[in-house]
């Protein structure tokens, strides 16, 4: 017998050319160039992300993540906002993710693009591969990749990419989901590890609901005993909480000292950005009000928070939506989306729907999360999954052609309606809004119908053709995803907004007032407090250039608003990190005083120019930006230095608050300090003495003390678990909280050096499971192909 010849590298290339140029093939080709083509904004040179924590958020965070792990150091501490935060524990870092290396090879803009990107093609990717795991054909597949990767939900979360990656891998989560339940029990590694990347990306919340898809996936689609499925699903669990423990641990030390244990004193926060009932139309209709200001449009005509939308577009399109029905009709093994795709609807009604307050106050951790519009991620998802089936459904020549009919003449009579000038009337009194922001909503949602109608009346003529077989099948299937594709496109592509890198880069002059008086920036000298707006101002020609988000994003910079500051070494009290108290965010607003500020070391103010109407504030003028209409103050009330040894030291045995603290006037004065202690010997007045900061680095500050009897030193940094203190000798020291919010200590008599360090609360715990779940992947993989490997004949 002659052995078969090896394959030549012909062959091969052969192998290759018949896989592109195969249905399957083709299919993938056009997903990813209609994709690439849609976010040709996330790979073409010289642009940044501009919109919202895309801007204001992610890219300071991963400049100090990359600069940090550049120097061989693990960033632990954040000391650049509400008095220090730990940076791990907030989850949002994303320290451990994947995606991190990213930023060793780009610019952090670029990085932050290259991720959202990926993310984006990791949606339309894994809906195609679900899809063909579902038996779609190739062209239902691609709708459903199409009808996913550039719904609204997706393309608005391109400036949150924590929120964006989670939603974006759920189809090939599922898709490995069904592998596990089918195949050899290794494959559970590979739900397992997607659904850890999920949590070490941050978003602990999806991550939370991935456990309700995993159920009803296997409630569904288990192929044979429940039993067995169950222990599977719980070892897929089991292995995604081991894998991602390094990061889970920290997350968990952080969650239980914040305020999200307390159900009822989250209630309202957990309830923004509840999706208003009204808001559900523009699935089918958008965009609308897209020349108006968002946030006023959000506010006004839906109820919503004065932030704006959570989500900027809901867009799924009348094709979608159709073709989603006819594939939850036609393909009933596919009930898992339609069940799943109206519970999320539902509950992502949050205060409206009535179902999330039951889910609120009886389902396990429900409540530590907010934010019910993150649910219409798995509409979207759910719906486009469908749509997919539906397409396959054509195919039958069993549709009816006529709703896709109807729909042209029921939106045909809402353009004319909506184009009266009795329908803006009617609109302005009814919401109470202005004439010319009527005609704004009323003129753009009849061109929203309007196209609207139009795509539907387009599905209809392609739906008669098929059953007529006036041209071949594959022709029409294919005009009819690309219709698909530029419906999605016409409505959702003004959803993303970049802006040119220089955006991202420019220094913005209030922060050069703030070194020309400091000098360079060194940690722990002072900090600042950027205030609040609600109104924001910028040039008009801004406006033009960069559309509304583009603007504000750029104002919020020149105003060192969120984590800005970090970039220029400016430190900050107000926090913007997840997992803050609400109550400690309103105590360091300039409303509590200049006292107050100063109590926690603020010797500058950013806000609006109004502020100069005060005496005190004017007499400390220090700089103006008036195209931004903004001005940078020296507090008129000296700031407390970091670090200092108490001269009225007072003991308290329970937690103080810190806005009754905040009325004392001892302690505005600057002269007294509340320990928290249960033990009664507390030093008494420092009359003599100093404290001086010999080093400070996030995570280890050092002090030098010297004082002729006992003495309480006080840090103005947050007093947080994880944190120790120990003397040149090392003797360790405990650590009380002082002032409802800082550090301190009782030191001895004479000179000493104190020194602070901290540790990620559960770090080392959190590593030990994940190395621990990397030797159990290990372990499954190498133990079933040993198996393998035995079973075959020699």
């Amino acid at each position: 017998m002659i052995p078969p010849s090896p394959p030549t590298a012909l062959d091969s290339r052969s192998q290759i050319v018949r896989r592109i140029i195969s249905p399957t093939g083709l299919a993938v080709t056009a997903l990813i160039g209609i994709m690439l083509v849609f976010y040709h904004g996330l790979w073409q040179p010289n642009l940044v992300l501009i919109k919202r924590d895309a801007f204001r958020f992610y890219l300071p965070i991963k400049q100090y993540l990359i600069e940090r792990l550049s120097q061989g150091e693990l960033p632990e501490w954040f000391p650049y906002e509400g008095l220090g935060r730990s940076f791990i524990g907030s989850t949002h870092t994303g320290v451990f993710h994947p995606f991190s290396a990213l930023y060793f090879l780009y610019s952090v803009p670029d990085a932050y693009r290259a991720s959202t990107l990926l993310s984006c093609l990791l949606a339309a990717l894994g809906a195609f591969v679900l899809g063909r795991r579902l038996n779609f054909s190739s062209a239902g597949a691609l709708t459903a990749g199409l009808a996913f990767g550039l719904s609204g939900y997706v393309v608005s979360l391109t400036d949150h990419i924590v929120y964006l990656y989670s939603i974006c891998l759920l189809p090939f989560f599922c898709a490995a989901l069904e592998k596990a339940l089918v195949g050899n029990r290794p494959w559970v590694v590979a739900p397992a590890a997607l659904w850890a990347t999920v949590f070490l990306n941050g978003d602990v919340q999806t991550g939370y609901y991935y456990i309700f898809i995993a159920l009803a996936w296997v409630l569904a689609r288990a192929p044979g005993s429940y039993w067995e499925a169950g222990r599977r699903l719980a070892l897929v669990g089991l292995l995604a909480a081991l894998l991602a423990g390094i990061q889970l641990g920290p997350t968990w030390a952080l969650f239980a000292q914040s305020e999200r244990t307390h159900s009822t004193v989250f209630h309202e926060q957990a309830f923004e950005w509840s999706t208003p009932p009204l808001r559900l139309m523009t699935m089918l209709a958008s965009p609308i009000g897209q020349h108006a200001d968002p946030v006023v449009v959000a506010r006004v005509f839906f109820g919503l928070p004065k932030k704006g939308f959570w989500a900027e577009s809901l867009y799924l399109g009348v094709p979608v939506i159709g073709l989603a029905l006819l594939g939850a009709w036609s393909r009933r093994d596919l009930k898992v989306f339609a069940l799943l795709g109206s519970l999320a609807l539902l509950l992502s009604l949050g205060r409206y729907g009535g179902l999330y307050e039951p889910f609120y106050k009886t389902v396990p951790l429900w409540s530590a999360f907010r934010y019910p519009e993150k649910l219409m991620g798995f509409v979207a998802f759910s719906t486009a999954m469908l749509a997919g089936a539906g397409l396959d459904a054509l195919r039958a020549r069993t549709t009816w052609s006529v709703p896709w009919f109807a729909a042209p003449l029921t939106g045909s009579g809402l353009v004319r309606g909506l184009w009266t000038e009795a329908a803006t009337a009617w609109t302005a009194a009814f919401f109470g809004a202005s004439l010319n922001m009527a005609r704004e909503m009323t003129r753009s949602a009849a061109f929203a119908f309007f196209w609207s109608a139009l795509a539907a009346g387009g599905v209809g003529v392609l739906i008669r053709a098929i059953r007529r077989g006036l041209l071949p099948e594959m022709v029409l299937l294919s005009a009819l995803v690309m219709l698909i594709a530029l419906d999605l496109s016409r409505a959702n592509l003004v959803t993303y907004h970049t802006g040119p890198t220089e955006t991202a880069s420019f220094v913005p002059p209030l922060a050069e007032a703030i070194q020309r008086r400091e000098g360079s920036p060194v940690l722990g000298r002072f900090r600042i407090v950027s205030m609040h707006e609600d109104l924001l101002i910028w040039p008009q020609s801004l406006m033009a250039a960069l559309d509304h988000y583009g603007a504000a994003s750029v104002e919020r910079r020149q105003a060192l608003d969120a984590e800005h500051n970090a970039q220029f070494g400016l430190e900050t009290v107000l926090p913007y990190l997840p997992g803050y108290s609400k109550q400690f965010a309103e105590t360091l607003s300039l409303r509590a005083g200049t006292e107050a500020a100063a109590r926690l070391n603020v010797k500058y103010y950013i806000g609006r120019r109004y502020h100069l109407k005060d005496p005190r504030l004017a007499q400390g003028l220090v700089a103006q930006l008036p195209p931004y209409d903004l001005a940078l103050f020296e507090n008129p009330t000296p700031a407390k230095p970091r670090v200092y040894l108490s001269r009225q030291p007072e003991r308290a045995t329970g937690r103080v608050d810190p806005e009754s603290l905040f009325a004392k006037p001892d302690f505005l004065s600057g002269e007294a300090d509340f320990i928290e202690t249960d033990d009664a010997r507390v030093p008494g007045p420092a009359e003599e003495g100093i404290a001086t900061i010999e080093r400070y680095a996030p995570e280890d500050v050092r002090v030098r003390v010297e004082t002729p009897q006992p003495a309480v030193l006080i840090l103005l940094d947050a007093f947080d678990k994880g944190w120790t203190a120990r003397l040149e000798t090392d003797d360790d020291i405990p650590i009380l909280r002082a002032n409802a919010l800082v550090r301190a200590v009782v030191v001895p008599a004479g000179a000493h050096a104190v020194t602070f360090s901290y540790q990620t609360p559960l770090l080392k715990a959190g590593a030990g499971a994940s190395f621990a779940g990397v030797l159990l992947c290990l372990g499954l993989i190498v133990h079933a192909r040993r198996r393998s490997a035995d079973r075959r004949p020699d």
